[in-house]
């Protein structure tokens, strides 16, 4: 399980909370061509947390603290790095999978309602928490990217424009996604969602709406010409914070169709 080394306190957070016993391997079952190239694209040091442990540390240190991060789900993490390794599979593929392979782990030998499943499953989920999404998307790998698949005008206030996107996911990783409303000139009419961005998974869709409601200084009648709807995605292969969204779609509707409201 490939992880930023930003994850690793909250890992060995979880490992020293939430520590249990070794359970019993159950891997999904894959067509045997891919199960084999998967496990080609494996490494031997592949394991749960994050990458710099196996990679960079001394290996006395790896061996002290690999144990208690890796729990019982060692053999779970070591497919996913090669799952992501292989990238056959999507993103939400190898993390799904991942989940439902740590949960029959806790689940085997165990009553499903004891103490030690229900730890075993809440630590399960944490894990997979910290790949299903923007971190597991830089550890993946891949190009930023996305589509405007549809663009419908909604009911807005008098003397305002509100214009909703479906913005498609055809990647094989999870996207991060702003959707901005342009002028003309190219200033800025709105942007949403208004903190953060909306992620949407391989193959998945987002419904967000942009517009000149929220805005003290923007409304229909100061835009004077076409105005452009841009779909920004974050760098998959950045974690920087600010200034790495990337265009990665735009449509232009021209004034005439906006005064039509």
């Amino acid at each position: 399980m490939k992880l930023p080394a930003g994850w690793f306190i909250l890992c060995a957070a979880m490992a020293t909370a939430c520590a249990s016993a070794p359970g019993i391997d159950r891997p999904v079952p894959l067509d045997p061509g891919y199960a084999a190239r998967e496990a080609a694209a494996g490494k031997p040091a592949d394991r749960c947390g994050p990458e710099f442990i196996s990679d960079r540390l001394p290996g006395p240190v790896v061996s002290l603290m690999g144990p208690p991060l890796d729990g019982p789900f060692r053999p779970v993490c070591a497919r996913h790095d090669a799952c992501y390794e292989l990238r056959e599979q999507t993103q939400a593929w190898c993390d799904a999978r991942m989940r439902t392979e740590m949960i029959g782990i806790c689940d085997a030998g165990r009553t499903q309602a004891s103490a030690a499943a229900a730890l075993c499953r809440l630590r399960a989920g944490v894990y997979a928490g910290l790949v299903d999404n923007s971190f597991g998307a830089y550890s993946y790998h891949g190009e930023p990217g996305g589509r405007i698949a549809a663009v419908e005008f909604a009911e807005a206030s008098p003397g305002n424009v509100e214009i909703c996107v479906t913005a498609g996911n055809q990647t094989p990783l999870l996207q991060e996604y702003v959707v901005e409303l342009r002028a003309a000139n190219g200033k800025r009419i709105d942007s949403e969602p208004g903190f953060g961005e909306r992620n949407v998974r391989a193959g998945g869709s987002a419904f967000i709406c942009v517009g000149t409601g929220g805005s003290p200084f923007w409304n229909l009648s100061r835009i004077k010409g076409p105005v452009e709807i841009v779909l920004l995605a974050d760098d998959p292969d950045s974690l920087a914070l600010r200034h790495d969204r990337i265009a990665v779609d735009r449509r232009t509707l021209d004034r005439a169709a906006l005064g039509a409201r």
